[in-house]
């Protein structure tokens, strides 16, 4: 639990500062990585929904 800021010196609160600004950005850090996996994701499944329909264009076609 943190403590009151008023009952903290200068250092504590520069060093709570830091702390909390590296947690955040580690939260950041790990949501991108997230996101650029989702997006890798969707690229390649809607690579792969474009290949089927051309696909079945293709037979509707031969047809």
């Amino acid at each position: 639990m943190s403590r009151d800021p008023l009952s903290m010196s200068e250092d504590e609160l520069i060093a709570t500062e830091i702390a909390e600004s590296e947690a955040r950005s580690e939260r950041l850090r790990e949501h991108l990585k997230t996101s650029e996996r989702l997006n890798e994701y969707y690229i390649q499944i809607v690579a792969e929904l474009r290949a089927s329909l051309d696909e079945i264009e293709q037979r509707d076609q031969a047809s």
